[in-house]
């Protein structure tokens, strides 16, 4: 039957906002560390490529202490010439497709394909060494650009792009989650406008800032930003929380008297990188996040957040912050990796902002050039609603795979934004044309589009609502329920019996076989029936 909802998403939001609001793109954890020893023995060999500049920044920090920060400078990067095309004769070992993306790297106007490519350092591993990049024009087979980042390696790589340097072209950027407990992930980006590949954030880069720690009598912690321009910067964190931790492990005393065990707080590797224009000037800054670690690596004293920009050939930091909490658990989980009928994957990658944290969906094992479309589209949506964000509030999105068929895919992102007393409930369809990468209207789902009007009329009347053409905003089909949405934040269900004959023939050419299609019916009527007789005879 069909029913009006309104849908009012609730979900848990934390963490202290301490960077400009402005934040964006999609991207995972990343932080610079040891690689296991597996990964090392695997980089023995690996051809080193040019060392990248290099520039160390400090971070600031924030509790209720000083407040640390640096103005963004805005001197304008002048863009470089257009480069042409240059042909590359090299001998390219064997290698695992690990990732894509597509863009003008180069900046010679025409798009470039670009892939990440790796061998397992053990068989049938997740975890990928030798890790290099091919560059190729799109439609072509001649190899462009090559480059192999020194000492890469990590657990399912991925790469983003995204202009950090205002050459007007977009860089390279490879992510590497080195596995355990820290969370960290290795980053490496890379400029391809010059004369060769060059790596401009590097293993170094990695470390992030610096801090110098001190356990202080009465359960707390001081974190020294020594690097900082001008006087040091510094904040003393409560740790009375986990104090039964620190007495077993003989920080403190049972009266809180920090004792001689020479353990210091530390700050890890970056953890995650984000890339986002901060200041609207069509260039992105970075985004890093690191664990401050006390005695227990699970329970971190905090995390310092750094705003970095890339001038005259280093990263100079920009604006810092620290909190002790970066979010609570949220309270609506996506799910994992949703497998499509072609193959393909749509996978979750968690973003965490200033604002709050994100899950993002990102479509893989699929024609790179179409699930390129698709990303774009939904990163779009995602950087839109991280920057309207305002200073102070909270913002949370995460999503659901209603539908991935073989050329129809529906994803539903859902989400809470909260400022101060206001809370704003954020609904987004996003449905796909997986031949094209181009997003479906409704009147390509539903035909004839006259008659199903029709019927949505007397159907939403028959609840008591008025709907028409003209009210509904966005839908998505689960193979259950088509979901309309209207008004603000509304939804009115239509259920699967009332629009599969609309459905049938469809102009994406989709079989969509539900639990109340014919075939699928007669299917379950069998299973149900075996399953009485299984019965049965186990009763005998």
């Amino acid at each position: 039957m069909n029913c009006r909802k309104h849908t009012f998403v609730t979900m848990v939001l934390a963490g202290l906002l301490g960077m400009p609001a402005l934040w964006g793109e999609a991207a995972s954890p990343k932080g610079k560390a040891p690689l296991p020893e597996a990964a090392r023995t695997a980089a023995e060999g690996w051809s080193q490529k040019e060392a990248a500049k290099k520039g160390t920044a400090p971070v600031e920090g924030k509790t209720n202490q000083k407040n640390l920060s640096a103005p963004i400078s805005n001197v304008p990067v002048k863009p470089p010439f257009k480069k042409a095309v240059r042909e590359v004769e090299l001998k390219l070992q064997r290698g695992q497709l690990i990732s894509e993306a597509i863009g003008d790297v180069d900046g010679d106007g025409k798009e470039e394909v670009v892939d990440l490519l790796g061998n397992p350092v053990v068989e049938k591993s997740s975890f990928m060494g030798d890790l290099y990049i091919v560059v190729k024009e799109v439609g072509k087979k001649d190899v462009k650009y090559f480059i192999r980042p020194q000492n890469l390696g990590g657990y399912d790589p991925y790469l983003m792009l995204a202009d950090v340097t205002g050459s007007g072209a977009p860089n390279v950027i490879v992510a590497a989650p080195t596995g355990g407990t820290s969370g960290m992930v290795d980053f490496r980006i890379l400029d391809f406008t010059g004369k060769k590949p060059d790596e401009i954030f590097t293993a170094a880069d990695n470390r992030g800032v610096q801090i110098v720690g001190t356990y202080l009598d009465g359960y707390r912690a001081r974190l020294q930003f020594p690097n900082l321009p001008g006087k040091m910067q510094e904040v003393v964190v409560d740790l009375s929380r986990n104090e039964d931790a620190y007495h077993t492990l003989n920080v403190f005393d049972e009266t809180g008297r920090v004792l001689p065990s020479g353990q210091r707080p530390y700050a890890q590797g970056i953890s995650e990188l984000i890339p986002m224009d901060t200041d609207g000037d069509g260039v992105d800054a970075l985004i890093t996040t690191q664990k401050v670690i006390g005695a227990v690596q699970a329970a971190p004293i905090g995390y310092v957040r750094t705003l970095w920009a890339y001038r005259a050939g280093t990263w100079q930091v920009q604006d810092v912050s620290f909190r002790t909490e970066l979010y609570t658990k949220p309270a609506y989980q996506t799910s994992d990796r949703v497998k499509g009928k072609s193959g393909y994957e749509i996978i979750p990658l968690p973003l965490d902002t200033p604002v709050g944290n994100l899950y993002y969906p990102h479509f893989q094992k699929f024609d790179a050039k179409l699930a390129w479309k698709m990303n774009h589209a939904m990163e779009m949506f995602y950087r839109s609603k991280i920057r309207d964000a305002s200073f102070g509030s909270r913002l949370h999105l995460s999503y659901d795979v209603k539908y991935a068929g073989k050329n129809y895919a529906s994803i539903l992102v859902m989400g809470l934004y909260s400022d101060h007393e206001m809370n704003e409930p954020i609904i987004q369809g996003f449905n796909f044309d997986l031949r094209t990468g181009e997003a479906v209207e409704l009147k390509d789902l539903v035909r004839p589009a006259g008659k199903f009007w029709t019927m949505v009329r007397n159907e939403a009347q028959a609840s008591g609502v008025s709907l028409t053409e003209k009210d509904v905003k966005g839908f998505y089909y689960d193979g259950a329920v088509l979901g309309l949405f209207y008004g603000d934040n509304r939804e009115f269900d239509l259920e699967e019996d009332k629009v599969l004959p609309f459905m049938i023939k469809n102009r994406l050419e989709e079989e969509f076989l539900t639990s109340q299609s014919k075939e699928e019916k007669e299917r379950n009527a069998e299973k149900k029936e075996e399953r009485k007789v299984k019965t049965t005879e186990s009763e005998i």
